[in-house]
């Protein structure tokens, strides 16, 4: 019986209902970059926000950007979600230090199926940007496939393949630009502590700079229960090597956000 109980509570943890603010619930961000295949529930509501220091490659001073979003389960298994993100300072790729309020997003995220003992979760997101931000220009898309997975009973594998598109890219820019990441969280303490979960991710993009190479990424965060309805995350991410030189390459990026549902 005893040898039974590891498996009935991976089953159990399989099978629980998709909160809106859950720490095992990854959302792109909080901490890092990747999605797991899970949406916020029916009818739940979420806002998160955050903020990110971030010390682009070459040069010494830092930037900030503040991360907004509006979560909304308008439908059983798919969510709509509303993002901006305003920045201060030297960003990557670009030299002007000037206040952006940044480029608007609009999302959909769609689960084709719960994890099971036998099939991974399988989900597709869609982001549209208008061009808002100081230079911007031409309309930005990003299709991304999850595909999230638990192994050795508790640890969860993200797998998102990235397809991102401008359609009016600027002189020295890329139209296309695809991107793979893998992703891995695990709660801490589980499964006598069911409150705080460990992120991190492996990844590789290519430059949006037409002369750059590919860029390879990597993260670690935490995600922590403050209340039933509101989660901390904080996390450190790095562009760690390239292939080529790439003018949008990060040296380092510290992040600390809120989520809560309502």
């Amino acid at each position: 019986m005893r040898q039974s109980l590891p498996a009935i509570g991976a089953i159990m943890f399989l099978a629980a209902p998709a909160l809106a603010v859950d720490h095992d619930n990854i959302d792109a961000s909080r901490p890092l970059t990747f999605d797991d295949a899970e949406t916020i529930a029916f009818g739940e509501r979420a806002f998160e926000f955050g903020l990110r220091a971030n010390a682009p490659y070459r040069r010494n001073a830092l930037g900030v950007n503040l991360s907004l979003e509006y979560l909304y389960g308008f439908r059983v298994n798919t969510h709509f979600s509303v993002d901006v993100d305003p920045s201060y300072g030297t960003q990557a790729g670009s030299r002007d230090t000037r206040a952006d309020v940044g480029d608007i997003g609009f999302g959909i995220q769609h689960n084709f199926n719960r994890e099971t003992l036998k099939t991974p979760a399988l989900g597709v997101r869609a982001d549209a940007y208008l061009p808002t931000g100081r230079g911007s220009q031409g309309m930005g898309v990003r299709l991304r496939g999850i595909l999230s997975r638990t192994l050795r009973q508790y640890d969860r594998y993200h797998v998102n393949v990235d397809a991102n598109f401008v359609s009016s890219p600027g002189a020295g820019e890329r139209g296309f630009v695809p991107a793979v990441t893998l992703g891995y969280s695990a709660p801490v303490g589980y499964p006598r502590n069911f409150n705080r979960t460990v992120v991190a991710e492996l990844g590789t993009r290519i430059s949006d700079d037409t002369d750059g190479g590919a860029i390879f990424n990597a993260g670690v965060g935490l995600r922590q229960q403050v209340t039933v309805r509101s989660v901390f995350d904080v996390g450190v991410q790095s562009d760690f090597a390239v292939t080529k030189f790439a003018p949008d390459r990060d040296n380092i990026r510290l992040v600390a956000g809120y989520s809560t549902q309502f």
